[in-house]
């Protein structure tokens, strides 16, 4: 009878687990590769740019034809959250205006009841807290995490209100929940969040409405403005000689301008209000969406300290640029463009940035020669139009997604939301049937938030 030699049992295991380790970790590797975009749309700088959506085989279903996947539910609700009790007798007091939003990076909700905030943690509805020092309504909210050096350590983030009157920011701190044992740094949904009860600082908005706060990775805080400005609010910890503490800048007006008188500036522009300001943090690139659709393209610098506009589209030359790519289309499909997204240098080298018209229409765009990718933003340029599920021979128009009005775009799986609405668009080989969409309770989001969970498949690159 053989017998094993001694360790050569435990050589034989130590092997096996060293082989499974290393499968693991290749299949950790190949979940994490995610397609170049550019590629998958077939841009290049040897090819014009092109369209695609337009085909039966653009976006076949699962569970049927050719993919011999199960029927998957991709996208469903996980879990719902009655809002604060506190909150739901607030809105018997409601008077002019009332506005609810998320803050993903702190794991909180907030809701705005006309001059008071209220901010609560999402995933169990306690920690809320509160600030209502206002006199004015908010208009607009942001949460920004502030440059380094400026405040104490203690203070993590800035709370960013507007109203017709000020621009008001205050500091958020965190502590741990339990006296008995202090939580991991960072971890704020296990954390109590705490407002200072003082601003930290208070600018007039000089009669501009700003109705979107958007932050860089480098503590830079900017607003959208009615007027259609982009402006910037510069802080420091103490004043200069030539500078204050906190001040305004318009980064869209010349130095020209400032010695035009502000009713001449009025009869002679267009008001046509920034919506939105998206900030591609990897390029320090910034952009902004008017009401119209009209795309602007910021140049940060390449260390994100510095502004400079490089490129304008207007929603008309948008329209003509891809009506000139999809001939049979109707040019009224292509505008305007309702949501803007940055596409980080991690996802494509040479597609920069994706645009979602009302109808679903996908557009991406580049900011610099397509020779030359690594360089600074000079252009805004068309690459490539997506055409949503519908407009394919067999489809009918009906079921062609219509009336989009608000979008999510993150690693390449689009959300877009329609009324009553929520249907969900891929850039990939495969799209979603008509059952995968969520119908909205309006009278039921009053009273709680809903957790979506959406199913992400990977293509991994040949």
């Amino acid at each position: 009878m053989e017998s094993a030699l001694p360790g050569q049992g435990q050589t034989t295991l130590n092997n096996g687990i060293d082989a499974a380790a290393l499968e693991v970790d290749r299949h950790i590797q190949d979940d994490q590769r995610y397609p170049e975009i550019a590629q998958m749309l077939g841009v290049s700088a040897e090819v014009l740019p092109g369209v695609s959506g337009m085909s039966d085989i653009d976006y076949p279903l699962l569970g049927t034809g050719q993919v011999s996947l199960p029927r998957l539910l991709e996208i469903g609700p996980v879990h719902r959250v009655p809002l604060p009790p506190e909150l739901v007798e607030q809105f018997g007091h409601m008077q002019c205006n009332c506005m609810l939003g998320i803050f993903p990076d702190i794991s909180r909700a907030w809701l705005t009841i006309d001059t008071d905030i209220y901010i609560w943690n999402y995933n169990d509805g306690g920690d809320l807290t509160y600030f209502d020092g206002l006199s004015e309504t908010i208009l607009s909210v942001g949460l920004v995490k502030p440059k380094p050096g400026v405040f104490q350590a203690h203070i993590t983030h800035l709370l960013v209100l507007t109203t017709p009157v000020d621009i008001v920011i205050l500091g958020v701190t965190f502590s741990a929940l339990h006296t008995e044992g202090a939580s991991a740094p960072g971890s704020y949904v296990t954390e109590a969040l705490s407002l200072l009860p003082e601003p930290l600082f208070c600018l007039p908005t000089d009669n501009t409405f700003f109705q979107v706060v958007e932050g860089t990775g480098t503590g830079r805080l900017f607003l959208a403005g009615q007027d259609g400005c982009l402006y910037e609010v510069a802080y420091q910890a103490e004043a200069g000689w030539f500078s204050q503490c906190c001040r305004k800048i318009n980064h869209s007006r010349s130095a020209l301008s400032l010695f035009i008188p502000a009713v001449l500036q009025f009869s002679f522009s267009e008001e046509d209000p920034l919506m939105q300001i998206a900030v591609d943090h990897s390029r320090h690139i910034l952009y902004t969406r008017s009401e119209k659709g009209t795309i602007q393209v910021f140049d940060l610098g390449s260390d994100g300290q510095s502004t400079s506009r490089v490129a304008s589209l207007s929603h008309g030359a948008i329209a003509n640029a891809a009506v000139n790519i999809v001939r049979t289309v109707e040019k009224l499909n292509f505008s305007p463009v309702v949501h803007i997204a940055p596409i980080e240098s991690s996802e494509s080298a040479v597609c920069h940035l994706l645009a979602v018209t009302h109808t679903g229409v996908r557009l991406y765009f580049g900011t610099c020669s397509l020779r030359y990718p690594g360089t600074r933003p000079n252009t805004l340029i068309l690459l490539h139009v997506r055409m949503p599920p519908g407009f394919s021979a067999a489809v009918t128009a009906p079921q062609r997604p219509a009336r989009v009005h608000k979008a999510l775009y993150s690693r390449g799986m689009l959300t877009t939301s329609s009324p009553f609405l929520i249907p969900l668009l891929s850039h990939s080989l495969s799209t979603f049937s008509q059952g995968d969409h969520v119908s909205l309770n309006h009278q039921s989001q009053l009273k709680s938030l809903v957790v979506w969970n959406i199913l992400i498949r990977a293509y991994p690159m040949s």
